[in-house]
């Protein structure tokens, strides 16, 4: 963001009006960005914008060590509560890793993974089964941790 004016995608900016809090919240981002850019020390690129663009703000991003990964910043909302908790659970299986976060900003530097197919672009009834053989699987492996029959 050094030097770069910061774009809000627009899907957001509209969530972003619709209350108070999270009006706050986008008010507080380019700050919360140049922080979380200076002490994870990323370079950041320009945000993916677009109709699933929301209520996140997500970017590519580049560590210092010249690894790219993605940072996503959640405005309130109920969905995202526990969406850090989810990642470090699934720890990259069926998800992308979780490489950094910072729980009370609601951020986190996420693998960066090449997209094939977005699930939602997909059948509903596709989608259902993608996500019901994920959990399937981990319930068996759970089951076989501790010692159930399967």
């Amino acid at each position: 963001m050094k030097g770069m004016a910061l774009r809000i995608p627009r899907g957001l900016a509209a969530n972003c009006h619709k209350a108070p809090e999270r009006a706050a919240w986008l008010d507080r981002l380019p700050d919360v960005l140049r922080d979380l850019e200076r002490r994870w020390s990323l370079t950041l690129d320009t945000p993916l914008d677009g109709e699933e663009v929301s209520c996140s703000y997500v970017a590519a991003v580049v560590r210092a060590d010249g690894t790219p990964a993605v940072l996503k910043i959640g405005m309130p909302h109920m969905e995202g509560e526990h969406e850090i908790h989810g990642l470090r659970f699934w720890d990259g299986d069926p998800t992308v890793r979780l490489l950094m976060a910072d729980e009370d900003l609601g951020a986190m530097l996420l693998e960066r993974c090449e997209p094939g197919t977005v699930l939602r672009a997909l059948p509903e009834c596709e989608q259902d089964v993608v996500v019901h053989v994920y959990v399937y699987r981990e319930y068996i492996l759970l089951c076989q941790m501790v010692g159930l029959a399967v």
